[in-house]
């Protein structure tokens, strides 16, 4: 007979799940038990660590790794990284163990007592088990709804004596099972969408993390060059939609009402793709968008569009919508941009300037370099020194 835990490994494998990254406690032993030879456990010495490294393995593979973690303490230190992963659309799965299951009413010693709440709302699901028979079917709709899009974290939370018991026979099925993600903008909504680009005076694009994660950034640049408009980068950016070195790259938006409606005021059309609208951070009040200007929003992420607070939006699948964009918009003739001048840096004796710091690693990094930046003083130097041209390289 096949046990729960050799089953779920069994699924994992299915899904290429062999990379698990963790921090464990007494709560995960019985599920590592007789770990695969197949698979590969990465040990961290700090919930905050391990999250860490699973997201950026998953946005650098395109894999949803699983990340194992003790209850509620364990799993309590990694949220703040966790909510990394949410904005960088990162696949990832956290299992994180339970106590005995006819325990965990009495909250007794590293019992999460209420553990599908302890995620929330970062999660796109979090669920515990009822029964040992449905910890697979659990593991896989964790799997599941991970990489469906938008793709984010999702969490499960299993009681560690479900492990060593039985699979049933409907078991194999679930293992089985294969999720594809489809769907596209219908002919006439994309018709519309291409109308209102062609009938705009001055359009402009402003691209978000959901570009980079579904690797849409080369039909990104096609759709920009047809237009010849200028392309920003939404606020508070935590991926690179397009690359810094093209001439049509404008920056990055500031994170406030005021800022942005100031720097998109001269533009009759704004498409907004794969991003919300948008991710403020500093209060300076105004209007949201200038008169006579129109906002259009692409998103497959059904809350980034319910939330939004104007603007006429369309869920669509990112990649395609932006593949047949490129496509249908008509071409525009327009005067080549120049390239916005760099920085001037102002270095002092034993004090380096941002921007001399940053020309430095741009001028040394290779080009398939992956850039990992904690210094949000410093975004402006960055964004406007560090050379980034490929997929994945932030």
């Amino acid at each position: 007979m096949t046990t729960i835990r050799e089953a779920t490994y069994g699924l994992l494998r299915r899904h290429g799940m062999t990379t698990v990254f963790g921090n464990p406690g007494s709560n995960e032993l019985q599920f590592l038990k007789d770990f695969p030879e197949d698979f590969q456990y990465i040990l961290g010495l700090h919930e905050g660590a391990v999250m860490a490294m699973a997201d950026g393995y998953a946005q650098a593979t395109g894999k949803a790794p699983l990340v194992s973690l003790h209850s509620a303490a364990g799993t309590g230190t990694a949220m703040g990284v966790l909510s990394n992963t949410v904005y960088s659309k990162s696949p990832v799965v956290v299992l994180s163990g339970q106590q005995v299951r006819d325990m965990v009413g009495q909250q007794i010693m590293v019992a999460s007592h209420d553990a599908t709440q302890l995620p929330r709302p970062l999660t796109k699901l979090s669920l515990e088990p009822l029964s040992p028979s449905d910890v697979v079917r659990s593991v896989a709709e964790a799997i599941h709804t991970a990489n469906l899009h938008p793709k984010g974290p999702t969490h499960i939370s299993v009681p560690y004596d479900d492990w060593e018991e039985q699979a049933d026979d409907n078991t194999a099925l679930t293992i089985a099972r294969a999720v594809q993600d489809a769907g596209a903008l219908a002919p006439e909504r994309l018709a519309e969408i291409t109308a209102a680009i062609d009938a705009a005076r001055s359009p402009v694009l402003v691209l978000g993390p959901e570009v980079d994660a579904t690797h849409a950034n080369a039909d990104a640049v096609r759709l920009a060059e047809r237009l010849g408009a200028p392309v920003w980068i939404a606020p508070s950016p935590p991926r690179c939609p397009f690359p810094t070195t093209h001439a049509q790259f404008a920056g990055v938006l500031p994170a406030n009402v005021a800022g942005i409606a100031q720097l998109l005021g001269g533009h009759d059309l704004v498409v907004v793709v794969g991003a919300p609208v948008f991710r403020y951070h500093h209060i300076h009040r105004g209007r949201y968008l200038a008169d006579g200007s129109r906002l259009i929003h692409i998103s497959q992420d059904p809350s980034e569009i319910a939330r939004a607070p104007f603007g006429d939006a369309y869920l669509a699948p990112v990649a395609d919508t932006l593949a047949r964009l490129s496509e249908t918009v008509a071409a525009r003739e327009v005067e080549p941009r120049q390239p916005a001048p760099r920085a001037t840096a102002e270095d002092r004796p034993g004090l380096l300037d941002p921007n001399t710091v940053f020309r430095a690693i741009s001028e040394l990094a290779p080009r398939d370099a992956i850039h990992v930046v904690e210094s949000t003083s410093t975004a402006a130097p960055f964004w406007s020194n560090v050379e980034m041209t490929e997929q994945g390289s932030f």
